[in-house]
C-alpha cells in the first residue's frame, strides 16, 4: 500500500474517471493521501500560446482546477484525503517532476492500448514508467 499518489487526470477522459480514482484508492493506505495532476499542454504550442495569452491561460488553469475538484466531488472523493494541481507543460516531464517534488511513491495513471504509433513514439505512459522514481499502475482505457 501507498501513503502518497500522484495520478494525472486528463479532463476529457470522463468515462475512464471512475476507473482510475478507483484503482488509485485500491492502493492508498488508510492515512494516505492522492494528489490529482492536470498538465495543461497548451504552452507547448508555439502557433496557440499567442492566441491564448497570458490571462486566458490563467482563466484556462481555474477552469481545470474547478474541474478537477468537480471530479472529485462527483465520484466521492474524501476531501480531507486529496489534493490537486496544474502545471504547464509536457505532460510525462511535469508528471516526473511533480511526483519527485511530492515525494510520491506511486503514480496511478491512465494508458491507451499500444498501437503502431507507440514503436515510434513513446506514449506518456511509457515515458512516465521507464523514468518515475516510484511505483508506476496503469490503468488501461476502456475501448468504448
Amino acid at each position: 500500500m501507498f501513503k502518497n499518489i500522484l495520478v494525472p487526470i486528463h479532463l476529457e477522459y470522463i468515462k475512464n474517471h471512475k476507473k482510475l480514482l478507483k484503482g488509485a484508492f485500491e492502493v492508498l493506505d488508510d492515512d494516505g493521501k492522492i494528489t490529482l495532476l492536470y498538465v495543461n499542454q497548451n504552452r507547448l504550442h508555439g502557433s496557440v500560446y499567442p492566441i491564448l495569452g497570458d490571462e486566458n491561460q490563467i482563466n484556462y488553469d481555474q477552469f481545470a482546477l474547478d474541474k478537477l475538484k468537480e471530479i472529485a466531488q462527483e465520484h466521492s472523493l474524501p476531501i480531507d484525503k486529496v489534493s490537486f494541481m496544474i502545471k504547464d507543460g509536457s505532460a510525462h516531464q511535469e508528471i516526473l517532476e511533480t511526483g519527485k517534488k511530492i515525494n510520491s511513491d506511486a503514480i496511478v495513471m491512465m494508458a491507451t492500448k499500444p498501437g503502431l504509433g507507440s514503436y515510434f513514439i513513446s506514449s506518456t505512459a511509457e515515458r512516465v514508467i521507464r523514468h518515475a522514481g516510484c511505483s508506476v499502475f496503469v490503468i488501461r482505457l476502456d475501448d468504448k
